[in-house]
Order: C-alpha cells, then sequence, then structure tokens
C-alpha cells in the first residue's frame, strides 16, 4: 500500500505531505479545489508523461515521492529490483523530479532508472481507474487480454503456441528455400536455369572488367597520346638521325683519345650506354606510334562487353568475383530444387504436424476463455444488481471462424479466437457492444462491478477510483460505496468522489481545500478527525448547517460503520 504522498510544485499544491492509511481512503473537495492534482501528481511519478504545465506557476521544477510498504512482493516486482542490481525490499520509495528545462530524474529507492523500468515496477503497485479506463474497457481489442488476465495457465499456453507457430515459419521458409511447390517450384527452377545460363554465356573473367575499362580510358585519349609519342619522338630522332648519332658522333671522338688519357675509356663507356637506352627507347616510341591506330570495331566490342558486364553486376553482384560467387550459390540451389521432392514430403509431413498442435492449443485457449467469460458474467451480473442494474444481460461473445483447413492464417501468438464483451442494461433489449449501449452512469457501475470480479486478493496493489461516482447518485451511491469496502478489504483503496454515501464509508477521508492570498492561489490537503468528517459530509449532502444536518451526516456515517463491522 501507499504509505505516503510528497508533492512539490504541481499545479496549484507548493507542498504537501499527505499520509494514507491501509483499506478505504476518500479525497473531497470542492469543484476546482484540486482533487485531481493529486491524481495527476500519482500519475506523474508512478510513470505517466510528464508536462511543463504541470509545474506549478512561477516555480522551475516539480517533483514527487511515493513510498509503498509492501506485505509480499510479487515475481514482477523481484524480477525489476534484480534488473537493477538492488535486493527486493517490502519498503519501496519512488521519486521523479522535472523541470522547466526537461531534465527528467527518477529514482527507484535511490537508484536512478529509466521511464520504461520504472513503468514495469508499478504496474505491479497501482491501478489507477478513471476515465480512460472507461475508454479501455470500451475497446474490444482489449476484451481478450483482460480475459487472458484472469488464468495464469492461459499465458503458459500462449508459450507453447509461439513455439508451433515459429515452427511452421520456419518450415515455410525451409519449403520456400526449397523453391516451394508445384507451379511456384518450376518457375524457380525456369528462373535459376535462365540466371545460371546468363551467367555462364557471358564467359567472364576475373580481372577482365579493369582490363576493358583501361582499354576504354586509351582510346578515349587516343589523340592526344599519338601527339605526345609523335612529339617525343620527334625531339629524340631529329635531323640527321638526332640525338642517337649525336651520341655515336660522341662515342668516336672519345674513341680517338682512349688511348692517351685513361679515364676517357670510361666516359665513352657511358657514353655509349646512353646511345643504346636512348635507341631503345625511341624504337619502344615507334612501335607505339604504329599501335595508336583508332580501332571502332574494337571500341564497338569493348562497350558492349563493358555494359554486359554491368548488367550482369545490377543482377546479381558488385563485381565479377560477387558474380562468380552468387553462380556458385544458385547451381547449389537448383541442385537441391531437382532433388527435393524428399524432402518436401517430410517438410509438410512436419509442417501438417505442428499445425495440428497449433489448432488444438486455439482450442484449449477458446475452451478456456469461455470458462472464464461463464464464471465473469455470472459474477459481474450479481455484481450488477445490487449497484441498481438489475435486469442486467452480459455475455462474452465469440465471433470465431476458425478451423484446421485455415488455422494457418487466422492464429496468431494469441490464438485464434475473435470475442467482445456484449452488454444490455434492460430487460428486452438486445446485447449490444459495450461502446454501443452504455451510458454514463452504467459505465461507472459496470466498471466497479468488474473490478469487483476481478479484483487481485493479494495485497500487493492500490487501486486509484478517479470520480467513479459519475452519473449516479442517492441509494445507488451507497451501493457503490458497499462495492468499494469489499474490494478495500484486500487492497489498498484511494478514491475521489463527490457523493457523500461512498465518502461515508472511508475508513480515512481527507479534504483538499483551495485559498488565495494576494492573488496567489494554492490547494491544501489533511486528514480530517471524527466530527470535521461529519462537517464534510454534511456540507457533501448539500444541507444547510444545523443540528438536524449534522444528524443528517451521521446517521450516514453510523449506517456506514455498521455496514463495515457486519463483513468482519
Amino acid at each position: 500500500m501507499i504509505t505516503s504522498l510528497k508533492i512539490n510544485n504541481i499545479a496549484l499544491i507548493e507542498e504537501s505531505l499527505i499520509k494514507f492509511g491501509s483499506g478505504f481512503n476518500v479525497l473531497t473537495g470542492e469543484t476546482g479545489a484540486g482533487k485531481s492534482i493529486i491524481i495527476d501528481s500519482l500519475s506523474f511519478v508512478l510513470g505517466s508523461k510528464a508536462d511543463k504545465t504541470l509545474i506549478k506557476t512561477g516555480k522551475d521544477f516539480a517533483r514527487v515521492e511515493v513510498v509503498f510498504d509492501l506485505p509480499v512482493l510479487n515475481d514482477g516486482i523481484v524480477d525489476f529490483f534484480s534488473s537493477i542490481n538492488l535486493e527486493p525490499e517490502n519498503t519501496i520509495i519512488i521519486s521523479r523530479y522535472y523541470n522547466l528545462a526537461g531534465k527528467n530524474e527518477i529514482r527507484v529507492n535511490g537508484e536512478a532508472v529509466t521511464l520504461s523500468m520504472l513503468k514495469k515496477l508499478t504496474i505491479n503497485l497501482v491501478d489507477i481507474h478513471g476515465q480512460h479506463d472507461h475508454q479501455a474497457l470500451l475497446d474490444v481489442k482489449n476484451h481478450i487480454k483482460i480475459i487472458d488476465s484472469l488464468n495464469p495457465k492461459i499465458d503458459s499456453i500462449k508459450e507453447q503456441l509461439k513455439i508451433h507457430i515459429d515452427k511452421v515459419k520456419d518450415i515455410n521458409n525451409q519449403i520456400a528455400d526449397l523453391g516451394g511447390e508445384g507451379e511456384d517450384k518450376q518457375h524457380n527452377i525456369q528462373l535459376l536455369q535462365h540466371e545460371i545460363n546468363e551467367i555462364e554465356m557471358a564467359e567472364l573473367k576475373e580481372g577482365e572488367e579493369e582490363q576493358l575499362l583501361s582499354r576504354r580510358k586509351y582510346y578515349a585519349n587516343s589523340e592526344k597520346i599519338s601527339k605526345n609519342l609523335n612529339d617525343a619522338y620527334g625531339y629524340l630522332m631529329g635531323n640527321e638521325g638526332g640525338m642517337v648519332n649525336q651520341l655515336k658522333s660522341a662515342s668516336y671522338s672519345l674513341c680517338l683519345i682512349s688511348d692517351i688519357v685513361p679515364e676517357i675509356a670510361q666516359l665513352k663507356e657511358r657514353v655509349n650506354s646512353a646511345m643504346y637506352e636512348l635507341s631503345d627507347i625511341t624504337d619502344s616510341i615507334n612501335d607505339l606510334i604504329a599501335g595508336t591506330d583508332y580501332d571502332e570495331d574494337e571500341v564497338n566490342q569493348l562497350e558492349e562487353r563493358l555494359d554486359l558486364i554491368k548488367d550482369l553486376k545490377r543482377k546479381y553482384g558488385n563485381n565479377i568475383t560477387d558474380i562468380f560467387e552468387y553462380l556458385e550459390k544458385i547451381k547449389n540451389k537448383l541442385d537441391n530444387l531437382l532433388n527435393s521432392e524428399q524432402t518436401l514430403i517430410k517438410l509438410n509431413a512436419l509442417k501438417k504436424s505442428e499445425l495440428k498442435q497449433v489448432f488444438d492449443l486455439c482450442q484449449t485457449l477458446t475452451n478456456l476463455r469461455k470458462e472464464i467469460g461463464e464464471s465473469i458474467k455470472n459474477k459481474l451480473l450479481s455484481e450488477l444488481k445490487c449497484l441498481g442494474i438489475k435486469n442486467g444481460q452480459f455475455e462474452v461473445v465469440f465471433n470465431n471462424d476458425y478451423s484446421f483447413e485455415n488455422i494457418e492464417n487466422c492464429a496468431t501468438y494469441n490464438g485464434a479466437d475473435n470475442l467482445e464483451f456484449m452488454f444490455s442494461a434492460n430487460a428486452g433489449i438486445e446485447l449490444r457492444p459495450l461502446s454501443k449501449i452504455i451510458s454514463g452512469g452504467e459505465m461507472s457501475r459496470f466498471m466497479l462491478a468488474f473490478k469487483c470480479v476481478i479484483q487481485d486478493n493479494s495485497g500487493i496493489k492500490t487501486l486509484v477510483f478517479d470520480e467513479i461516482d459519475t452519473g449516479i447518485g442517492g441509494m445507488i451511491g451507497a451501493e457503490v460505496g458497499k462495492k468499494i469496502v469489499s474490494i478495500s478489504k484486500y487492497n489498498q483503496v484511494i478514491c475521489i468522489t463527490h457523493l457523500a454515501q461512498i465518502a461515508s464509508f472511508a475508513d480515512n477521508n481527507y479534504l483538499i481545500e483551495k485559498t488565495t492570498d494576494n492573488n496567489y492561489t494554492t490547494s491544501s490537503i489533511k486528514l480530517l478527525d471524527e466530527e470535521q468528517k461529519v462537517k464534510e459530509i454534511t456540507r457533501m449532502l448539500g444541507l444547510n448547517a444545523g443540528e438536524n444536518a449534522t444528524n443528517s451526516a451521521r446517521d450516514l456515517i453510523n449506517d456506514a460503520i455498521n455496514y463495515k463491522q457486519s463483513l468482519k
């Protein structure tokens, strides 16, 4: 249960510490006094979306701290503490800080946690029921979730179902890898054969594309190459044999004096080496000049070949090596396809077996859900009679259309059921979807009756009812109070109400008041003693102050006390 809630700078509340008791806690006050701020503050510290408008005007931050004292810890709470490497504790302190700059700081027993981590904890601690929860109950998608939450066996069955559905998916993938069956298989064989033929007929070679690109570059620059080669040849050969003949002449001159000056012989050899090298260079340049003719046919063939390689790369890989690897892969795939008959027979038999498991588990889920639906129906109608809906009708209607033949298409991890809550508040009126037929007052009572039916008696969760009395009053209000009392026997309840009939049943009454001083408005909350409770109940009854009014309030409170004592 929640033992305390400390609020700083939330809306109209600057600072407030609320100490809640066990059992039935009621928050009352004039309209606009700030009752909803308490729920907003609690929602904030439990993980709801932070909003800067929540911060009190003139302040730059908001902070809320809530303390829980739990009799036992469920698996979800234990798992949470394990995830943040803390020892599980029966006392849990959650604090949340948020400022105008958007800084969001959350701590659990002093350890910093993320918002998603916080929600995994608080879902095990508090249920807040308001208009949002009414809408959730009206949403047909949530009906199956509600049913499933009422029997722990369902989760284990859904886990088994997931295993078998995943096996069916895996078998389908294996069949697809084998090319499928029938026309699909033949189409895949033809496609693979076409791809293999296309690649093999191209007769690609490693490094071929690079060579072709180099040759293309050569032809693109052939005019430039030819000009500069001829220029170079001209510079080397020049007039009268050019530089080579000049070197020959120099060598001859040195030879005439080599026997006179010893060093001349070595110089002559060097001149001869330069002459031979230069001669080889000019011959090579001359050969290159002879090969620079522009061959248009070769250029066209080169471009066609490059286009072919480009097309194959687009289809089968980024380069020729990748294309060869793809070729090897599809050859193996084709071989498997051509020899897949026995494998397909085995896979289809295995798939049929798995689908039988899926179908049986879906039927098991359907039967369990129908049992739960029937149990809910009987209990809910009994609760609704106590709340003034004496001729109410309720059914969990199954609109299923699955069979073994179509189970593969119908089954999900959640089963194959399509169910919806149907309701009628009056005799002679046919059952219709909740959202189509239920009024605001009926919805409040239906919601409360539903909570009575599905309540958790572990004592771990705190239930918060935000204006559960919408659309009701008088004697029905008293019956609502009795129902909340029955819930509070096992769970702490915090309730905002405008009805004296409900507030009179509270074990702890809190008054929220709004005051204005020097154009500065604040809300405050206080725990009422017995006399203050009488005064507040009198106000809520709308009676003028006086002995008779006070006696009426006391009578209402005493009737509530007597009822609670009768339950012990």
